[in-house]
């Protein structure tokens, strides 16, 4: 056998034996390095722990690295006894665990944003933030749940999935409902804009959709109330799950118009602000007027009618006088129903052609514009609920409206 001299490179384990006695009196260059160096505590009690028969099969190299998290190639790491020392298992070292916690900072700096970009959304709503859930979702009631669009499913559309990122994830209102309310929820959607897959919550789920900002029709408002209270006397621990997008304004709505159907309150203002304080933490809920008269409109229903909804009464839209109306606001009109449109300045013959400035005029007393068509009886004929469109340069803005034989019997009404 060939002896190695002590300039050689030395191999990182030799076999021992009679014939490299040599080999063993005479060590490397490298061997003498790591063995005078002082390896710090942790290493060397590593060591120290380790039996003779372990460290055998090691050189003094391959056990200092052990101790820094790397691993050089050994012989008796392989499964196969290859004389290439090729090892079957990888090892993750020092270059994975940096990997690794790259990896769990970037997942955690997203989860940080998420949040942040959730509890941005739901604005002044109260989160229900208890055994580790964090949702757009207030308790109205021990039985009537408001809450924020479940997003983040394919079957709502590209943007029902974006929204996943900062609303509601609907992997989590489901493992939240299947954790307080299992087999006992029934989700109802208000929304005409975004709908789901209803066998995501067992099929119990129920829409009465209408557009974001507007009204109902009367008669979808008695809908609602009948199909929740349905569900509610079957078992007293079922609950109803009301959501439109944002679960504020139109599940506003539609919650204190049910908490008025169920005799919580005796007046729409009182179950209104119940809803508000019980929603938001400022109490600033159902704000918008159409839809604070719409709740009004439904106890008339309930107080006189007995819930049952009135046919709608028919009158003459003659015009419109806008009050403290700034000389720069001249805005087109189209007024509405739930079958189309009625009336246009956009599209009638005597003002498809002229600028709303042209049909707008000055009424004696300051700051009050009107519009009307003289000579003739009056824009439209109208009758249940309508909605009135004003359009401006400067925005957009809308009247929700009901003509129905509650409203009293007065020949002539004005709406302010």
């Amino acid at each position: 056998m060939a002896n190695v001299s002590a300039d050689s490179p030395a191999p990182f384990a030799t076999d021992a034996g009679p014939n490299n006695s040599s080999t063993e009196d005479a060590p490397s260059k490298l061997s003498s390095w790591t063995r005078n160096l002082k390896i710090p505590q942790p290493f060397a009690a590593s060591q120290e722990e380790s039996t003779p028969t372990g460290n055998a099969g090691k050189s003094t190299f391959s056990r200092f690295t052990s101790g820094l998290g790397l691993r050089s190639p050994s012989k008796s790491t392989t499964a196969d006894g290859n004389a290439d020392g090729a090892s079957t298992t990888t090892q993750p070292g020092f270059l994975g665990t940096i990997t690794k916690g790259i990896v769990d900072s970037s997942k955690n700096a997203v989860k940080a944003v998420q949040v942040k970009a959730r509890h941005v959304v739901s604005q002044n709503k109260r989160r229900y933030q208890e055994g580790g859930f964090d949702l757009d979702l207030s308790y109205i009631t021990e039985n009537i749940i408001a809450m924020g669009f479940p997003a983040g499913d394919m079957s709502s559309g590209f943007f029902g999935y974006v929204e996943g990122f900062y609303r509601n994830h609907m992997e989590e209102v489901i493992q939240f409902f299947e954790t307080h309310h299992k087999d006992k929820y029934k989700v109802y959607n208000l929304c005409s804009e975004r709908l789901y897959d209803a066998s995501l919550f067992e099929g119990k789920v129920a829409s009465f959709p209408f557009d974001d900002h507007n009204c109902p029709p009367i008669q979808l408002i008695l809908s609602f109330c009948q199909s929740a209270y349905s569900w509610l006397k079957e078992d007293i621990e079922n609950v109803v799950v009301v959501h439109c997008k944002a679960g504020m304004a139109r599940t506003g709505l539609m919650i204190s118009s049910l908490l008025l159907y169920l005799k919580f309150f005796p007046t729409a203002e009182e179950s209104m602000g119940y809803y508000n304080q019980k929603r938001c933490v400022d109490g600033k809920g159902l704000v918008l007027p159409s839809q604070i008269r719409y709740v009004k409109y439904f106890e008339r229903t309930l107080t006189y009618f007995n819930g049952e909804n009135q046919p709608g009464r028919r009158c003459m839209l003659r015009g419109f006088r806008l009050l403290r109306c700034p000389y720069w606001i001249r805005p087109s009109i189209t007024v509405s129903d739930h079958n189309g449109v009625l009336f246009s300045t956009k599209k009638h013959t005597r003002t498809k052609d002229l600028s709303p400035e042209d049909y707008w005029f000055s009424a004696p007393k300051k700051g009050v514009m009107v519009f009307a068509l003289p000579g003739e009886p009056g824009l439209t004929e109208l009758a249940g609920d309508f909605k009135i469109h004003f359009h401006d340069g400067q925005g957009d803005f809308y009247w929700s409206l009901a003509k129905h034989n509650n409203d009293g019997k007065q020949k002539n009404s004005e709406y302010q």
